[in-house]
């Protein structure tokens, strides 16, 4: 039978996995399935190195609980020494800290923690919640649904102290029923509520009491609510009632808010002085907090009538104003009673269910909540209390905090529907987009719901990727992560890696942060005059001078914490081991399978045809054997054809990466590699015939591979 030949390169294959083509439109360079690959922008496809812990690195002081949180934090600008970064971590009822500027990662924990168990708050288990932090001027804001806030400082000395944040606030509500506030009340019938409002509207101090004393003597009635006392002020500046009647105000309401209360107590009755008053008690707290346009806000308490709001401070000058989130003026003064920029307050999002995270950027605040996500705006690039907007984004809530980053100023997070992020037009007004329904919503969809719970995510901002750790599903044990999904925001391609236990007391992740690699930190440095240290005393002591000074760490990296299986202490780990074991025991699969090629044609039939793979030489040097030499980080990459959709392949699989001529080493110098080439070519023949044809490109146990792509060429059939 006659045939023709064409042609196909590949020589892109990252698109990364998606699930959500047919077999007749699968679009081009994507996998159909695939596992514990690495992606380039440079084209290539490379099998991910093993995860190992640090080397030289060490275990934590503490042990990690299994029925107890691990949240993880960064505290930015520490003392407000710029470039100094602390990593927090919450080991249930403790916060411990590391420096992120200086290496081994895993030795940089820092002698003091802070406990946590004395700001819990009854009825809760500040051990099993996690916590939220924001840094701001140098301080550590720290927020949990178990515990009431706290800021964290550390001392030019290295001395780290934690501090109660109390919370205050104006009282703009009305206890009684104000629809009735308009006419007097008789004082035998007056009732604690009225009291209270009474004051509060400024009837209240030395002036306004004396008015009010002068008003019920004359009247034997509380005032009607409509015009403040000092409206009834004579020519000589003393109230008379009969002033104050001659002002007829309607049926509107005077302003409230004289009185400051905590937010998590409100003592009306020491405030107004009106006895047996009750204390209203707010019994949830903050779940999430972030640092924005100067202040602080905070967010995510739950009960049904502060659930929807956000309370935020005034401009912060100190850190001991942390919980002043309330007009500073006086809203019943006669005199200043104006709501100033640089006031604190609180914003009402009455349709928002459960805050679970607030995120600032640029000018806005975004909220996201199980029921959606609203953008607070405000005008000319800054927030005000006086000058503000809020606004529903998208009715696509968030599933769990956890979930959310932050990558080039844009969120991402996880839904009960898919993986989203938001665009912005030219007025930088968000709206929302689902990313994974069109490219990995079937694998999404199988992570179970445990899983998409506890999901942890981390930003890689030098090699613009997105990481979300999560464990196994129906996993049992509390804290332990195998499997990360990636998103390489430049190719905008979704690619999954697991990672084996070994053994039974198997290391294991708990968490991730990226470390940049660099930064700043305090050193004393020997003063020397021409050479010689300078001595400042009999004791032949040297003069010191400690200065704040860049560092270069390592390479900028995703760290994994990890939980030792033997101590049940903490160190850190990498994805850099070149054995190419995870843990360096467990083997693991690294594969690719493309999509569905009908090389052209999709009626006629294909047979005999060649794939000519391109791999990139992995080998960086030689080592001894007992018998000779071995390459170090030799390659191997196995290919085979599946026909028609068949689900087994046609033949066993091929080795691709094969080199022509074998290069020799020097004995003299192991750590060189010298070949001919650095792209090695291969033509394999692949048995079979069909319509279509799927490649599975797979790893080898102990060896690399780097896919730069690859041609197929096929003989056509001229006949059905």
């Amino acid at each position: 039978m006659p045939q023709s030949v064409t042609q196909r390169p590949a020589n892109t294959f990252v698109k990364g996995l998606i699930t959500e083509a047919g077999e007749l439109t699968f679009p081009e360079n994507a996998s159909v399935d695939e596992l514990n690959c690495d992606l380039f922008r440079d084209g290539s496809r490379r099998r991910r190195l093993g995860i190992a812990v640090e080397n030289g690195g060490s275990y934590s002081s503490f042990t990690i609980s299994p029925v107890e949180s691990v949240s993880l934090g960064d505290w930015k600008n520490v003392g407000n020494e710029s470039g100094k970064e602390y990593l927090v971590v919450q080991n249930g009822s403790t916060l411990y800290f590391y420096n992120k500027n200086s290496i081994p990662f895993s030795s940089q924990e820092v002698a003091t923690s802070i406990p946590l168990s004395p700001y819990q708050i009854l009825g809760k288990n500040v051990a099993t919640e996690k916590t939220s932090v924001a840094s701001v001027d140098g301080s550590l804001v720290v927020v949990s649904p178990a515990m009431n806030p706290i800021y964290v400082t550390e001392d030019d000395n290295g001395v780290i102290t934690a501090t109660k944040i109390n919370v205050k606030v104006r009282d703009f509500e009305w206890q009684g029923d104000k629809r009735s506030y308009e006419e007097g009340v008789a004082t035998g019938s007056v009732t604690e509520a009225r009291e209270y409002d009474t004051a509060n509207t400024g009837w209240h101090g030395t002036l306004g009491a004396a008015a009010l004393s002068t008003y019920t003597a004359s009247e034997s009635e509380y005032p009607p609510l409509t015009h403040p006392w000092y409206s009834g002020k004579n020519s000589t500046g003393a109230f008379t009632v009969a002033e104050w009647k001659e002002i007829y105000a309607g049926s509107s309401l005077i302003g409230n808010g004289k009185f400051i209360l905590d937010l998590f107590s409100k003592d009306r009755a020491t405030a107004s002085g009106v006895s047996g008053y009750p204390t209203e008690t707010e019994t949830t707290r903050f779940s999430t907090v972030a640092s924005f346009s100067g202040r602080v806000f905070y967010a995510g308490l739950t009960s049904q009538k502060n659930s929807g709001r956000i309370y935020y401070t005034r401009l912060l000058e100190d850190v001991s104003e942390l919980g002043e989130c309330y007009q500073q003026n006086d809203p019943t003064s006669e005199e200043i009673s104006d709501l100033l920029d640089t006031d604190g307050g609180v914003i009402r999002i009455p349709d928002a269910v459960a805050i679970r995270k607030l995120y600032a950027f640029k000018s806005s605040l975004f909220v996201f909540a199980d029921n959606g996500v609203w953008q607070v705006t405000g005008i000319d690039n800054f927030f005000t209390p006086t000058a503000y907007s809020v606004s529903l984004v998208s009715d696509i809530g968030i599933l769990s905090a956890g979930s959310f980053v932050g990558a080039e100023g844009t969120p991402f997070w996880w839904s009960r529907y898919g993986i989203h992020t938001l665009s912005f037009n030219e007025f930088g007004n968000a709206s929302e987009e689902n990313l994974s329904i069109a490219t990995i919503q079937t694998f999404w969809n199988n992570i179970d719901g445990n899983a998409k719970d506890n999901v942890q995510a981390a930003y890689d901002p030098i090699n613009k990727k997105i990481y979300w750790l999560y464990p196994n599903n129906s996993e049992t044990v509390a804290n332990k992560y195998n499997n990360v999904l990636i998103l390489d925001i430049t190719l905008q391609a979704f690619y999954p890696w697991t990672f084996q236990d070994n053994g039974v007391n198997t290391d294991y992740i708990i968490g991730f942060n990226f470390f940049k690699g660099f930064g700043e930190d305090a050193l004393e440095l020997e003063v020397v005059s021409e050479g010689v240290p300078v001595i400042s005393n009999a004791d032949d002591d040297t003069v010191v001078s400690t200065q704040t000074v860049p560092l270069s760490t390592s390479s900028a990296s995703v760290t994994f914490l990890v939980k030792d299986g033997s101590t049940e202490k903490m160190t850190m780990g990498f994805v850099n081991s070149e054995t190419f074991l995870d843990w360096g025991l467990e083997n693991y699969v690294s594969y690719a399978e493309t999509g569905y090629d009908f090389v052209g044609d999709l009626e006629l039939r294909k047979n005999a045809p060649y794939v000519t793979v391109y791999c990139r030489e992995t080998e960086t040097g030689w080592e001894a054997t007992g018998t000779g030499y071995s390459p170090i980080r030799d390659s191997s990459l196995l290919t085979s054809a599946f026909w028609d959709f068949k689900r087994a392949s046609s033949s066993d699989a091929q080795q691709a990466y094969r080199r022509k001529l074998n290069p020799f080493p020097d004995p003299d110098d192991l750590s060189t590699y010298s070949s001919p080439a650095s792209v090695l070519m291969t033509r394999l023949r692949m048995r079979g015939r069909g319509r279509s044809m799927r490649l599975r490109f797979e790893s080898e146990q102990g060896k690399d591979f780097t896919l730069l792509g690859y041609t197929v060429i096929a003989g056509v059939n001229s006949r059905f």
